[in-house]
């Protein structure tokens, strides 16, 4: 059995740290796991993601996959943060991690749209009328005024964070908020939106 399948306690633990896609994790994990042939039905199996971490959608494929093998979840086990400090402590907090990143050194005029698979980073101003959609993360170095769409293909632990938080909507995954009609916001420091219990929340950004 190879380094990165191996058996402990009548465990399967799949090391896929190498890894970086989630088409990846998926095609990799299926690779090793086809080695398996002398395990009976229902065997745990423990993943070491390293520093990745995945969204429920991505885990819930992650158990079919095992589901169809005849093998059941027990943990995934990621890198955990230096001693005394939480995920949000980092500066824009918790963030997933995503392969690509895309960069923007600009401003974002009216009717421009920007969409990238992975984070994005605008070193610049969303200006009303303008649009960003990302698979990932978006981190706004500016005033987000416009529309900014994170976790596009359905990843609700994506997070949207701006040094001036001030869109016209914000959407995460599928939840959508916006501000109330009329009213003016006045920003004065670092936020982020993100989801917690179901409903888009925007919180100081700790930097």
């Amino acid at each position: 059995m190879s380094a990165a399948l191996r058996s402990i306690n009548g465990e399967i633990r799949v090391d896929l740290r190498p890894f970086n896609t989630f088409a990846e994790i998926k095609s990799q994990l299926e690779r090793k796991l086809q080695r398996i042939d002398n395990y009976a039905l229902g065997t745990l199996v423990v993943l070491d993601m390293g520093d990745k971490h995945l969204s429920n959608k991505q885990v819930r494929e992650i158990e079919d996959i095992l589901l169809d093998h005849g093998l059941h979840l027990k943990e995934m086990r990621s890198d955990e943060p230096p001693v005394g400090q939480e995920p949000d402590d980092y500066p824009f907090g918790y963030m997933p991690q995503y392969s690509d990143t895309t960069l923007i050194c600009r401003h974002l005029r009216s009717g421009q749209k920007i969409f990238c698979e992975g984070n994005l980073v605008i070193l610049g101003d969303i200006n009303p009328g303008a649009e960003v959609v990302a698979g990932g993360n978006i981190v706004v170095m500016g005033t987000l005024k416009g529309m900014a769409h994170a976790g596009a293909f359905g990843d609700d632990t994506a997070v949207i964070s701006a040094y001036r938080l001030s869109p016209t909507q914000i959407r995460i995954a599928n939840h959508i908020t916006r501000p109330p009609d009329g009213e003016v916001i006045v920003v004065s420091t670092p936020e982020t939106a993100r989801i917690r219990a179901g409903k888009v929340v925007i919180e100081k950004l700790k930097i």
